[in-house]
């Protein structure tokens, strides 16, 4: 019969063998084979996704609101992101609470439509899609997760802020070998998983906001890339459904109110 101190040994191993316990004798993590430059798989991902023409993908996120208990609470969206430059773009959203809405831009007009409520409000635009999403953020001071990463000039401004980036790990658990690799800039550390070959489309990337309060984290996870969407210019356009309620842009509503503009440092 074995000696029970030899069984607990042979179980902590076990376990650790399971846990991926990798460490050195000092205790320090083994240096996973890097197979190349990180900032070549990043700087190739961010290219090929800013340099598509014409892309669709499904995106699942979720984000943490923290509470005024303290705690974290998870909520979760599904995105269905399709663009078409110069001009269109379109972003069909689920909420978790069951809610859902687009955002439609069709080179003359933006759009956001509440089909929950059947409300929406328009402004006019014209102009690129980076010209309608920097338009969408900062004046209409609305939300769309991932907005960066669909915008033209991606790679530059990911290259201005980055300040870190790791080699992780080749990872055997997502749908196809991911590079993993993690980052930081002055704001967030950030890790994104690129398929090691074929199209560099990332597949999933997580952002922990560390100097908000709670360091919230941002998920997303994404599915069916396609670069050659079957999609035409009515796929852009909004046709208000019976009984929709035209409403203003809250930011419209605070001008009307006389709030006054949020200001930058001075």
């Amino acid at each position: 019969m074995m000696p029970a101190k030899f069984a607990v040994v042979r179980w902590v191993a076990l376990f650790c063998l399971l846990a991926g316990c990798a460490s050195t004798g000092t205790g320090d993590p083994v240096t996973p084979q890097i197979p190349e430059d990180p900032r070549d798989y990043f700087e190739r991902m961010a290219q090929f996704v800013s340099g598509a023409r014409q892309l669709q993908t499904t995106v699942r996120v979720g984000f943490d609101v923290l509470q005024a208990s303290g705690r974290k609470i998870e909520f979760s969206e599904r995105h269905r992101v399709t663009i078409a430059r110069p001009n269109r773009l379109r972003a069909d959203i689920l909420k978790s609470n069951g809610e859902e809405g687009v955002i439609l831009f069709d080179g003359q007009k933006v759009t956001a439509h509440n089909h929950t409520l059947n409300v929406f409000a328009q402004a006019e635009k014209t102009g690129s899609i980076d010209e309608v999403l920097d338009y969408f953020l900062y004046d209409l001071d609305m939300r769309l997760p991932l907005a960066l990463m669909f915008m033209s000039d991606f790679p530059a401004q990911m290259e201005a802020r980055l300040e870190e980036l790791d080699f992780v790990e080749v990872s055997a658990v997502t749908a196809v070998p991911c590079v993993h690799l993690a980052g930081r800039t002055d704001e967030i550390d950030f890790e994104v998983w690129i398929p090691k070959t074929g199209d560099p489309l990332p597949a999933r990337l997580t952002i922990t906001y560390r100097d908000e309060e709670g360091q919230p984290k941002f998920w997303a996870d994404f599915e069916n890339w396609d670069l050659a969407p079957a999609v035409g210019d009515a796929d852009f356009r909004f046709t208000p459904p019976a009984d929709a309620e035209r409403i203003p842009f809250l930011v419209e509503i605070e001008k009307a109110l006389g709030e006054p503009e949020p200001k930058g440092d001075d």
